[in-house]
Parts: structure tokens; sequence; C-alpha cells
């Protein structure tokens, strides 16, 4: 898993709003019509079972599901928000 500057500097911000030094943003799994797909979060702790991943000081949840869907993957930020660039969302769309 890559985050842009962007990206960092808005999850920045939104951690900063929680005035809660252990958030992090969580990166899970959850099923959907058309396969896995993965979400982001704002968690006032790491869940038990998470891997904590740290980047320029901003605390990532990551869920051992969604570990294996974030190789390759890029989380960006723009004017749609966030992205993540390189996800291959497996399976078909209903």
């Amino acid at each position: 898993m890559k985050v842009t500057k962007e990206a960092l500097n808005e999850f920045s911000k939104v951690l900063t709003q929680t005035d809660n030094p252990q958030a992090g943003i969580r990166v899970f799994s959850e099923a959907g019509c058309c396969g896995p797909g993965l979400q982001l979060s704002v968690a006032g702790q790491m869940p038990p079972g998470d891997k904590l991943v740290s980047i320029d000081e901003v605390n990532f949840f990551v869920e051992e599901k969604a570990e294996e869907m974030l190789k390759g993957v890029t989380i960006d930020f723009g004017e749609r928000g966030f992205r993540l660039e390189g996800f291959n969302k497996p399976g078909g769309c209903c």
C-alpha cells in the first residue's frame, strides 16, 4: 500500500479533528454484490487483529483480509475525494 502526499495531508486533517491521539484510518474489506471491496473509515483505536502501518505519522489500521487486496494499490486524494488507484476488484458486477 502506498499513499500520496495529497492523501496523507487530507488524512492528517481528518485525524486532527478527532482530537484522539490513538485514532487512525482503518482499511478493511467489505462484501458487495460485485465481490469484495475496500473501505476506509476513521477508527478511535486499532481493532484487535488489525495490523498497524504508519506512514508519515498517519496511522493506518489494516484488516488482515484487506492486506492482500492492498498490494499494488496507491491511495490518492483529489477533487472527487479518496481513490484507490490500482485496485483490481475480483469478480464480475451484477
